[in-house]
């Protein structure tokens, strides 16, 4: 079901990142939105105002939970596990969790972020070494294509081509 506009809201007000917010109060008006719907209206520094309509459900006013930090033995732990198995489950994450006094959905979210960290890095090494194999290919095409001995900026792994190319000439 969707939640249709309310013409008039009471509502109050506050600032954030530098543009006006209202959001309604539930009062005794009428209202065309559902009761699951929660709207705000979002005033930006130019004086443009949009309306957003949420499910309350959301909780918008709950202050966001605060960020976990881990002791340097507790990543320890954490990473001396990772490498011998970077997929933790059932008995293992229990036991783990309770000897690093964490609870379990924090053991698994470490899991799951230190798996995405873990294939961006190979995914960022695997790109460099493509780049490093294609600036080592040009040079060597470079240098057979000008028959002359490597700069020192090029590293080379063959030796120089003592062959001409037909069409080109070794002036």
């Amino acid at each position: 079901m969707e939640c249709n506009r309310v013409p008039n809201l009471s509502s109050y007000s506050y600032i954030r990142d530098g543009s006006r917010v209202e959001a309604n109060a539930t009062g005794n008006s009428p209202s065309k939105y559902p009761e699951y719907c929660k709207t705000i209206k979002v005033q930006d520094s130019h004086g443009g105002v949009k309306e957003l309509v949420f499910p309350k459900a959301l909780d918008l006013d709950r202050p966001k939970r605060a960020r976990t930090t881990f002791s340097p033995e507790q990543l320890f732990q954490l990473e001396k596990e990772f490498q011998r198995n970077q997929y933790l489950v059932g008995k293992e994450r229990t036991q783990l969790a309770k000897q690093l006094k964490l609870s379990e959905t924090q053991v698994k979210v470490w899991f799951q972020n230190r798996r995405t960290k873990y294939k961006r890095d190979r995914s960022r090494d695997s790109e460099s070494a493509d780049s490093k194999s294609e600036s080592l290919a040009a040079c060597n095409i470079l240098r057979l294509l000008q028959n002359q001995v490597p700069r020192p900026t090029c590293t080379s792994y063959l030796p120089p081509y003592p062959y001409s190319f037909s069409g080109y000439s070794a002036s």
